[in-house]
């Protein structure tokens, strides 16, 4: 069923006066690291607003603050849907590596840790991409509550994806070890 024409205008009238403040309210949230791209804060509040031409429970009468703020919950919601697959859809590979060591600074190993890190890394990118990129974080000493913000993952998740990359790393290891006797 669609909106009736008195309540269409009374849309069109709050969307007039508070799209910019709810823009501004869901730019205000954390998102897990802290940056949202504004795409996806546009794409968010467009879609509270689709939503609230189809839930007509909303009373859009006084105070308006009340719509205001359904409408805000809403707009969070999607944008952390939309955030966190922004976040995941963005595959590490061997560029975005140097990129990720560029945000710690480790110091410079030696040439026969260099060596062995280089046979490691090998091993490392037979991981699945997903699991490697949380497992790179944690080697380059990120927390795991760093890496859940980083991520934009819960600390569960974490965890899990990295116990997952080390037991395939072990095993790597292992067939490498036995392959090489």
């Amino acid at each position: 069923m669609s909106p009736s024409s008195d309540r269409l205008e009374q849309i069109a009238d709050m969307y007039a006066k508070h799209d910019d403040e709810l823009h501004r309210l869901v730019r205000s949230r954390q998102f897990g690291h802290g940056h949202i791209s504004p795409l996806v804060v546009d794409d968010a509040c467009s879609f509270a607003w689709t939503q609230l031409l189809t839930h007509d429970y909303v009373n859009l009468g006084p105070p308006r603050w009340r719509a205001l703020a359904w409408l805000t919950t809403c707009a969070v919601h999607e944008a952390w849907r939309l955030h966190r697959i922004e976040y995941r859809a963005a595959p590490i590979v061997n560029a975005t590596v140097d990129a990720i060591t560029a945000e710690r600074d480790t110091g410079a190993p030696s040439a026969a840790e260099l060596a062995e890190q280089h046979a490691r890394l090998e091993l490392v990118k037979q991981i699945p991409e997903r699991p490697r990129r949380f497992l790179l974080r944690l080697a380059l000493g990120y927390t795991y509550d760093e890496i859940a913000a980083a991520e934009g993952a819960s600390y569960t998740t974490v965890n899990k994806q990295i116990a997952r990359a080390k037991r395939l790393l072990r095993s790597l290891e292992q067939a490498d070890a036995e392959r090489t006797e």
